[in-house]
């Protein structure tokens, strides 16, 4: 595609002790004075900007960011034990720094691919608009305002998922550790130093802030591009990450998260609601034929921002969780014991696993989709209402507001066929417990497991995590919460 070839890739070395950038080197650069000169050319590249997210260059980000999200927590168990490898490093709290030794190196390369582009996008959206852009039509400068937002909304969640990995959580040493580069330029001699973690959440909200504005431009869009209810879903997630401890919560922070969630509940006009019953099984369920139509999700009113996988021949996540029998790979990760026993047999969710008859092991549904070859056509579905409602809910929690946390935490159970009353019933001091238990069970491998604990200032321990009985326990604090930056 055309997108492909305007597209810039980056290539930059790292020093071997304080790791800054020393080389950002743009091989294939988009014209300013070509692509980024009409307003067709920044809304194509826009639209490649986007592929990122599934990969680039031999990257496969959807699969790296999945593997550091998802599975240093406690929902998965390998499927069969194994030495560390590339797949089970994070799994293993190794965090390997080299190429090919984790996800690590390349989630990081991947990143800031993404990042540069959308620099050079800004850029050359700066640049017409200083020339250009007043002689436009109005459906045109409209087109043109959204399209910056939307880079500005990539570039902010591009860098909320590099702090969250490589930085610790906010509410430790004050934000003031060092996590990564905050690079916002394409120029080469811009070789910025780490930044610290305070300064990160405070230029991912401003420019979630801004996208937000400029997204309110008239341009109609599906839910697989970013939108103002994104920005504010991820404002949402961004605060509650700034929200503190359970022993020590940020009350202003988590106000905002309450605030922003408000924006996407109550100020869309109906537009996204939570699904119920059959059509919640089939947004998350077992769509292996493409029975149920997951892989076009634009009428989806749960989903609010996710990637459609079928733009670019699908998802490597898809072998992660699921084993192919005629490649005889796959599913180097299964739904841990102790996940599965949360779940009752009338508990909707519990129909989000499914014994593969190939291997004889449960695995979880929400990936299978059309799988083949190692790929999945399953949406990576980054926001969605019932994420919302639970940041609201843990928000309130911690501002001992119990009975609308109670009321956020009741919605998001009952619609899983669960009974309201136990929900009525909590004492006040188990509300938080039980929202963060309904936060796993939702949002089970969907990236948020092992963060939920460590942002909270809780330790991540997984049972039998060496497959003869001993558990493993990592504390908040513990060095390998972190990722180092990699050395190649």
């Amino acid at each position: 595609m055309k997108h492909c070839i305007i597209l810039i890739l980056i290539i930059f070395l790292l020093t071997g002790c304080n790791k800054q950038i020393d080389e950002i080197r743009p091989l294939t650069k988009i014209d300013q004075k070509g692509e980024l000169s009409s307003v067709a050319g920044i809304v194509e590249t826009t639209v490649g900007n986007y592929t990122y997210l599934n990969g680039s260059d031999r990257i496969y980000y959807s699969m790296v960011l999945q593997d550091l999200c998802e599975n240093r927590g406690d929902n998965v168990t390998l499927q069969d034990w194994a030495p560390v490898g590339q797949y089970t490093d994070a799994f293993y709290f190794r965090n390997s720094t080299g190429l090919a030794a984790g996800s690590s190196a390349d989630f990081y390369r991947g990143s800031y691919q993404l990042i540069i582009s959308a620099n050079l996008t800004l850029e050359g959206i700066q640049e017409f608009k200083t020339s250009t852009f007043a002689s436009l039509t109005e459906a045109d400068r409209n087109k043109v305002t959204y399209a910056e937002g939307e880079n500005r909304f990539l570039r902010a969640f591009t860098y909320f998922n590099l702090v969250r990995i490589y930085g610790k959580p906010y509410y430790q040493a004050n934000a003031q550790d060092l996590a990564v580069p905050l690079k916002t330029s394409t120029d080469i001699t811009d070789i910025p130093a780490r930044s610290s973690v305070k300064n990160l959440y405070a230029f991912i909200v401003s420019e979630l802030k801004s996208a937000a504005e400029l997204m309110k431009a008239p341009v109609t869009k599906t839910n697989s591009f970013a939108s103002t209810a994104s920005a504010w879903a991820l404002l949402s997630r961004v605060y509650l990450y700034m929200g503190g401890s359970i022993d020590s919560p940020d009350a202003a922070s988590n106000q905002l998260a309450i605030t922003y969630a408000d924006s996407v509940i109550a100020q869309t006009s109906g537009k996204y609601d939570l699904l119920q019953g059959t059509d919640y099984i089939n947004m998350l369920g077992d769509d292996e034929t493409g029975a149920l139509g997951r892989s076009v999700f634009a009428s989806n009113k749960e989903i609010i921002f996710a990637y459609d996988n079928t733009t670019t021949g699908g998802s490597p996540i898809g072998l992660l969780y699921h084993y192919y029998p005629s490649d005889g790979l796959g599913a180097i990760f299964v739904p841990s014991a102790e996940l599965k026993s949360l779940y009752t047999s009338i508990d909707l969710r519990s129909t989000f696993f499914k014994v593969n008859t190939a291997s004889g092991k449960v695995e979880t549904t929400k990936w299978l989709c059309l799988n083949q070859g190692g790929t999945t056509l399953a949406p990576c579905i980054y926001f969605r209402l019932a994420e919302v409602y639970l940041n609201r809910s843990e928000a309130y929690a911690k501002l001992n507001n119990v009975s609308n946390a109670k009321a956020d935490l009741k919605l998001i159970h009952q619609r899983a066929g669960l009974s309201g009353t136990e929900v009525d019933n909590l004492a006040d001091a188990a509300v938080l417990d039980a929202i963060l238990k309904e936060r796993r069970m939702e949002l089970a491998f969907e990236g948020h497991c092992s963060f939920d604990y460590f942002r909270n200032g809780l330790p991540m321990t997984r049972d039998a995590a060496d497959y003869n009985g001993v558990a493993l326990t990592i504390q908040p604090t513990d060095n390998n919460v972190v990722f180092a930056i990699p050395n190649q």
